[in-house]
């Protein structure tokens, strides 16, 4: 086979597959990237547009891990008045998967003859030399010749069985062109090829877009997709005068597979809820599966003949509805108008403006206003803000950060007006690089400190300044005595400037957890949550060499409860007495209820002794009476029977005795304990 005539007759093969699906169906120019927004939460908003004529198919690419987030996000407008029929996208199948599914394989490289070789018995139409056949093929044979020099050549031959019943043989080399006739068999060959075609890249999923209409028209097709969160960085330039020079970057990436083309970049700080959904995996549901039962097939019958009585049959008459005439089936088969559609894209760009403004607070969006092109796997750095601000140089000190020294640092306010990103931020003074600092997201008039290094010019020590407890209140209520106490706690700072220039000193001082105060200390400049912030003027070291102490006093209040029913100390009586928290009539009244809880513990040591005395009574007579019901009738038993009665009587008297004693000592216990109850909840006062 000359090799010239085998390019040709491949070349014409995939130039019928690759030319016949435009056939009925143009395809619509490219849809290019036209604005792209990128969020902070790793998502982005894509927008395409361009010009499609007549019914037209246009074509994106996504990948297959980007096909749940479009599947969730896109929307079509034809914007001329045509309308989007349908979107097609290829399955999550593999190409492997997809090309397993069709009976012939195309894939290696074994060439014409073995292509035909899997399409025997189909109708193909030849071209040889001036003649056109048609026939259906048989075979593909091949013969080997030896050449002159000792090599072998290879010929292959067709047999084709023709129409009237002839079977014929022609050598491929002859066949200017092979065409096969049977549409449905074409079709999967140009859908095999096209799948072919498409593992040139791989993991890529192809969308199609049907629109329909006349003439020109424009196509928009927008979309959310996974992004690279866009990131910020920050240079603040300081001098000797002046505000400080606030630059600020945004870093942007495109990892997608092509190139944005002066694209309207967009960059939204905030975090708008996103998720993602498993929509492009099919879903199947299980069904119930219900056995089929058999039945016995009926026996024919044949019902017998019956007469329509005469009333019954002028009643049918009556009743028999007129047969709806031609007209009347079109009318009723014809189907009804369609609802009016709503103007889709008008209503969606009214709810774009008013989400807008409902969401102006929750994020903040920076417009890059020049367009922007970023080829793709490229990243690029986009200016969003240089503007001077108000700042002012200070030394911040937190002694859980370093004990000796303050951080360096620029007390920055945000009056640019924008919403700042969070990022890290590289300062410059006077020309030179002096450190780095990290920026939290700053609001406009927001105030932020920005460190960046240690300020080894400053000295700062901390030191306990003593704690003082003190009673400044009694109350007494309810049979409750209450002590309030104030509790007091001094921390003093030691700074030194070391340097002949003056500073700014803000020391960030801890608040304490539950209910302690400032006093006797200078307002804070700011505070915060964890901290109170105390502004220092340091003079420069050649006008005040000394160090200057600062002193922070905190205060709580504490309160001790005392249950009068139990009783006060003596000496917490005079301490009260001695710090004036108490009048006379208050100690008289506290004097007494200790008394009467003295009495009242004595009666109750007391009862438990007799208590203790009548058990051992009790005891020794059940010992008695045991050793009595052991006697005999001897003379000597007798003797000790009389004996022992003597002694069990003596206690029944000592018993007599014991009972009387306990019944007025509980008495009196009563009266002490019910006196002591009316004192204490009658009772009131509070120190003045």
């Amino acid at each position: 086979m000359k090799p010239l005539t085998k390019f040709f007759l491949i070349f014409s093969v995939l130039l019928v597959a690759d030319f016949r699906p435009l056939i009925g169906q143009a395809y619509g120019e490219e849809l290019p990237i036209r604005r792209v927004i990128l969020y902070k939460h790793g998502v982005g908003y894509f927008e395409r547009m361009g010009l499609v004529e007549g019914d037209s198919v246009s074509v994106l690419r996504f990948r297959a891990k980007d096909m749940n987030d479009l599947l969730k996000s896109l929307t079509v407008l034809d914007l001329g008045g045509g309308s989007i029929r349908t979107i097609a996208y290829d399955s999550t199948k593999t190409v492997d998967q997809q090309l397993g599914e069709y009976t012939f394989d195309l894939k290696g490289s074994q060439g014409l003859p073995a292509i035909l070789e899997q399409m025997k018995g189909t109708e193909i139409a030849l071209s040889v030399g001036q003649r056109e056949l048609r026939g259906r093929l048989l075979s593909v044979e091949k013969r080997s010749e030896k050449t002159e020099r000792g090599g072998i050549v290879d010929h292959f031959r067709i047999a084709l069985l023709l129409p009237e019943g002839k079977v014929k043989h022609y050598d491929l080399s002859d066949i200017s062109e092979l065409r096969f006739v049977h549409p449905g068999l074409q079709k999967e060959i140009e859908k095999y090829l096209e799948v072919l075609f498409s593992r040139h890249r791989r993991d890529e999923k192809r969308v199609e877009i049907l629109s329909s209409g006349r003439g020109k028209r424009d196509l928009f097709v927008s979309y959310v997709q996974e992004q690279p969160v866009w990131k910020v960085s920050y240079r603040i330039v300081v001098g000797k005068t002046g505000a400080p020079l606030l630059q600020g970057w945004a870093i942007v990436d495109n990892v997608s597979t092509e190139d944005w083309e002066n694209v309207e970049l967009s960059l939204v700080s905030g975090l708008p809820v996103s998720f993602v959904q498993n929509l492009y995996d099919p879903l199947f549901v299980k069904r119930p599966e219900i056995k089929v039962e058999g039945e016995i097939a009926a026996l024919p019958t044949v019902p017998e003949a019956g007469r329509l009585l005469e009333k019954d049959l002028l009643a049918a008459k009556r009743e028999t509805l007129p047969r709806p005439g031609l007209s009347q089936l079109r009318a009723m088969a014809a189907p009804k108008p369609a609802t009016p559609r709503p103007d889709l894209f008008a209503g969606m760009e009214q709810q774009a403006v008013e989400a807008v403004g409902q969401e102006a607070g929750a994020l903040f969006v920076y417009h890059i206003q020049e367009p922007v092109t970023i080829r793709r796997d490229r990243s690029a750095l986009l200016p969003i803000v240089n503007a001077t601000v108000q700042g002012e140089r200070v030394a911040l000190y937190n002694e859980s950060v370093r004990r000796e020294n303050p951080m360096d640092a620029i007390r920055l306010k945000n009056t640019t007006g924008l919403t700042l990103e969070g990022g890290p931020v590289t300062v410059i003074d006077e020309n030179t690089y002096v450190g780095e600092a990290l920026l939290g997201t700053l609001k406009p008039e927001e105030e932020r400190y920005v460190t960046f290094a240690v300020d080894l010019g400053t000295r700062v020590g901390s030191r306990h300044g003593g704690s003082r407890e003190q009673v400044y209140k009694v109350t007494i209520a309810n049979g409750i005595m209450t002590r309030h106490v104030k509790l007091r706690e001094t921390k003093i700072y030691s700074l030194e400037n070391i340097e002949d220039k003056a500073k700014t000193v803000i020391i960030e001082h801890p608040r304490r957890s539950g209910d302690w105060r400032l006093t006797e200390t200078p307002l804070p400049r700011e505070e915060t949550g964890n901290v109170y912030r105390f502004e220092v003027k340091l003079e420069p070291k050649r006008t005040r060499t000394e160090k200057v102490d600062f002193k922070v006093v905190e205060e709580t209040t504490t309160r001790t409860e005392y249950r009068l029913m139990e009783g006060i100390g003596g000496e917490e009586i005079v301490f009260l007495l001695q710090q004036r928290l108490i009048d006379d009539k208050t100690r008289a009244f506290l004097q007494q209820i200790t008394a009467l809880r003295s009495r009242i513990a004595e009666l109750k040591r007391r009862i438990e002794e007799i208590q203790r005395e009548q058990q051992a009574v009790f005891e020794d007579q059940s010992r008695l009476r045991g050793n009595l019901q052991s006697l005999g009738q001897s003379e000597e038993e007798r003797m000790l029977r009389s004996r022992i009665v003597k002694q069990l009587n003596h206690q029944e008297d000592r018993l007599e005795a014991i009972r009387k004693t306990l019944g007025e000592i509980q008495t009196e216990l009563r009266a002490k304990e019910e006196e002591l109850s009316r004192l204490v909840l009658n009772y009131s006062f509070e120190t003045r």
